[in-house]
């Protein structure tokens, strides 16, 4: 698994589904059933997210937060899934997708969820 989905799982999803998580996103054949767990996740830690309205907007919102220009997505819609893009882009693709996904900005300390069909949206921030 690579850095940004490692610190990404252990900074953000609750203690009790982080090994879960790891196994199934580290193992080609698996991977997608992590990846369904995105769409309507329940697993994201409530202590580092804050929730967002549907017109809040994301791109400024990481960029005040510090997010860089490139970013790693990880998500169930596979045309963006384990792609490094850049952020404007992500953004855009994992709201066209409509698929659960977390965009991590900076590995373990900033990331964006996007529920399925954008249900749901928000930054997800750590400060250690």
């Amino acid at each position: 698994m690579i850095d940004h989905e490692e610190k990404t799982i252990k900074a953000f999803i609750i203690k009790e589904k982080r090994d879960r998580y790891s196994m199934l996103l580290e193992n080609k054949k698996r991977r997608n059933e992590a990846l369904d767990k995105l769409n309507h996740c329940r697993d994201i830690d409530e202590r580092f997210i804050r929730w967002l309205p549907s017109n809040a907007d994301i791109v400024k919102i990481l960029k005040e937060e510090g997010s860089p220009e490139h970013v790693y997505v990880i998500s169930d819609s596979e045309d963006i899934d384990q792609k490094v893009m850049p952020l404007a882009d992500a953004v855009h693709e994992a709201s066209m997708g409509g698929w659960g996904t977390i965009i991590s900005c900076v590995p373990g300390k900033l990331a964006y969820y996007y529920d399925e069909v954008g249900e749901r949206r928000g930054i997800l921030k750590k400060s250690s």
